[in-house]
């Protein structure tokens, strides 16, 4: 995985995902002054306020918001270039695949990346499967040979939720100088943390990084699968 001056798309379900995923990372491949684009597909709130006309403006309003939270986590990252789409909470299985495969397609032929960073196929989250799904379908050996590699990501909950796990990570990136920042982007979505032991607290996600840097023999990091080489 070369973070050195590389061209990286991340493909995140929901705001809020990236920076669980692979915060980091981001920073980190930022700070060796790579370009980083975020494509987030839908939005992370409506699927708490039902899916009644009665509750269509508080919906509304809580999407707003979590925008701005992205935003402003995304600046902490470092992070410029970024595009919201809307598609429903927990509802990706509503839209037909190949609606999400062009989104992504269109923005691959746009910023030609060399790596590709997504979620993974062992969550428990639909729009999370769905997505991993969307970017193989759009990630396909065509004529996008500038695509190196892509991987795929744990989100904390979604992953640890499943009955079956099968996340097994095959590459861990030291995210040691960075983790404060990760820790920081995350503490802009208000509404998304609380005390630990609830894993996506600011100690939860600590813990995750430690642990899987026992794993790496690094005092931090972030865990990968990577799921596409092209050499």
């Amino acid at each position: 995985m070369n973070l050195k001056n590389s061209r990286i798309l991340v493909v995140a379900a929901h705001p809020d995902d990236d920076v669980l995923g692979c915060g980091g990372t981001i920073a980190r491949a930022i700070s060796l002054k790579s370009k980083i684009k975020i494509l987030f597909l839908g939005e992370g709130v409506s699927a708490r306020f039902g899916i009644g006309n009665e509750n269509k403006k508080k919906s509304l309003d809580a999407r707003k918001k979590r925008n701005l939270e992205c935003k402003n986590s995304l600046k902490i990252l470092g992070v410029s270039d970024y595009i919201f789409e809307e598609r429903f909470c927990t509802q990706f299985d509503t839209y037909p695949l190949l609606n999400i495969v062009k989104s992504i397609e269109n923005q691959i032929n746009i910023f030609k990346p060399e790596l590709i960073f997504t979620h993974n196929p062992s969550e428990v989250n639909i729009d999370h499967r769905i997505t991993y799904n969307a970017v193989e379908v759009a990630t396909r050996p065509k004529n996008n040979s500038f695509i190196k590699e892509v991987y795929s990501f744990e989100i904390v909950c979604s992953g640890n939720w499943k009955f079956n796990k099968k996340f097994i990570p095959t590459t861990y990136v030291d995210i040691s100088k960075f983790i404060e920042k990760k820790l920081k982007s995350w503490a802009e979505y208000k509404n998304e943390t609380k005390n630990f032991p609830f894993p996506r607290s600011r100690e939860g996600l600590k813990v995750l990084a430690k642990y899987r840097g026992m794993q790496s023999y690094l005092k931090y990091a972030e865990a990968f699968k990577l799921e596409r080489e092209l050499v």
